[in-house]
């Protein structure tokens, strides 16, 4: 596919980390091109190098020139698509950046693959058994992944998200008012997909049904909160966990907090400095995990365990790694964030 308007997907070489990243939201194309004042092409930034320069410590806030690739792929501006396509592939990339004889950008092309998306081997796990205490009385009648956003329930969108990359398999962990999923979801044919359920007779926490889990899993597990809307590409998160070895990877969200005073810092009565204002980044648990099926031993059987408990014994013996998710993230465990997810999603 050749994309003439660049507007969709060009940032200037002033751009910060966040116009990349509301501009990869914007356009949909998971790459953005960095120009200069002469039009000539900087860099490309894709949704990986966000997210390496996320973990290498670069902020929201940081220059969009500190993450981007400058030693990318390139044809130039008239190339017929089959010569194109041939070495977008031979160079295994997806996009290609046109340039005209100045180097000055002229056009984008993206390799596209035929057909749907091929069939994913992993079960996705949706954690659905919670009560939903934050949100009652919302949740007194209705359990907390049926409440509606945009016309459908909110894990909806999750498996709906999910399938259009290929995962087909899917599990349900419920216990608060579960036949009301069971029911509305059945064995998931009408989305697509196929359903089964484990049934907790005890709340679990957020990891223990996963010890209900029958037979035998060769590919790891995708395992997602049922109360969080995320835009993320997940299975550029499954790639990301074959390609670092680890036997956990954790979602995470970069949260940027500004203190709105000036904070000192003291060693008893002598001050040592002061920030003013001060920003701190951390990266929150969003709620979903890719888990290797060696772990699911791990989790005691019918009694209550977190997710986060797994992850501490896998740091203590083994390889835990970090997804930094740049896109739209919404955990819905609040009025105010239901509010607002169902706000994006008005008029779906």
């Amino acid at each position: 596919m050749l994309v003439d308007d660049l507007s969709r997907c060009v940032v200037p070489g002033s751009a910060t980390v966040k116009d990349v990243v509301e501009n990869l939201t914007s356009s949909g194309l998971r790459l953005c091109l960095v120009v200069g004042s002469d039009e000539v092409a900087l860099g490309i930034v894709s949704d990986g190098d966000i997210r390496r320069g996320l973990l290498a410590g670069e902020g929201l806030d940081s220059p969009a020139t500190t993450v981007m690739n400058t030693s990318f792929a390139s044809a130039s501006k008239g190339t017929a698509v089959s010569e194109l396509t041939r070495l977008a592939r031979s160079r295994e990339v997806t996009h290609l950046p046109l340039v005209d004889g100045e180097g000055k950008l002229a056009g984008l092309f993206i390799d596209q693959p035929d057909g749907e998306p091929t069939g994913r081997d992993n079960t996705v796990v949706i954690m659905a058994g919670g009560m939903g205490l934050r949100l009652r009385p919302l949740t007194e009648n209705t359990p907390k992944p049926m409440l509606p956003i945009g016309g459908k329930p909110m894990v909806q969108h999750t498996i709906e998200a999910l399938r259009s990359e290929g995962f087909l398999k899917f599990v349900f962990a419920v216990n608060y008012l579960g036949d009301q999923i069971e029911t509305h979801f059945g064995d998931g044919a009408d989305l697509g997909v196929h359903i089964t359920y484990v049934r907790e007779t005890q709340p679990l926490g957020t990891g223990g049904a996963l010890s209900l889990l029958g037979g035998s899993f060769q590919s790891p597990l995708l395992v997602v909160n049922g109360d969080v809307m995320l835009s993320a590409k997940i299975s550029e998160m499954l790639d990301f966990h074959h390609q670092t070895g680890g036997e956990i990877t954790v979602g995470v969200k970069l949260l940027e907090t500004q203190i709105p005073y000036g904070v000192v810092e003291v060693d008893g009565s002598r001050i040592l400095g002061i920030s003013e204002k001060p920003v701190y980044r951390d990266f929150v648990n969003a709620g979903v995990y890719v888990v290797n099926p060696g772990l699911i031993g791990r989790v005691p059987r019918d009694e209550k365990f977190d997710m986060t408990d797994l992850l501490a014994q896998v740091i203590e013996t083994s390889n835990a790694t970090a997804f930094p998710l740049h896109e739209s993230w919404i955990d819905l465990g609040r009025h105010e964030d239901l509010a607002r997810a169902r706000e994006e999603h008005e008029g779906d």
